[in-house]
């Protein structure tokens, strides 16, 4: 796939569903951001903690594999077709369900640092708990 610029924009929504899963679409648009010649810009994708590891140990991908599939599929397509034959994808919706939950209260202390640190939608918008708003809220005040 081609590497994609997330300093112009951001990755799609984390709510954007590929193979009825949440976080799919995103962390894809992550990955190309970390091909050659991609630019991740303050996102990432490595998280020990984060949704796309999450997500990946949800379906029982190997994230380095996921990223190596990318680098070298045509279309994302490729990709998808490669997810769906070497994921587990029975859990979608109870992983989306389970994403859905998550409030910032929920989190470890080093959690909460980690993102603060990578959204500052934060502290402009303290009202803001659950984690997928956050990540929304603050993709829309970057872009």
């Amino acid at each position: 796939m081609e590497p994609i610029d997330l300093t112009k924009h951001a990755p799609r929504r984390p709510r954007e569903k590929l193979l009825g899963l949440y976080f799919l679409a995103r962390t894809i648009d992550k990955i190309r951001g970390q091909l050659p010649g991609g630019d991740i810009g303050r996102y990432t994708v490595d998280y020990p903690h984060g949704a796309s590891v999450a997500m990946c140990r949800r379906i029982r991908v190997d994230l380095d594999e996921l990223k190596r599939v990318v680098a070298e599929a045509q279309s994302e397509r490729d990709v998808l077709a490669w997810i769906a034959a070497n994921a587990d994808l029975t859990e979608a919706a109870s992983y989306n369900d389970r994403l859905e939950a998550p409030t910032i209260e929920e989190c470890s202390d080093d959690e909460r640092a980690y993102i603060a640190r990578y959204h500052p939608i934060m502290r402009k918008r303290p009202e803001l708990t659950k984690l997928l708003d956050i990540f929304e809220a603050d993709d829309a005040a970057l872009f």
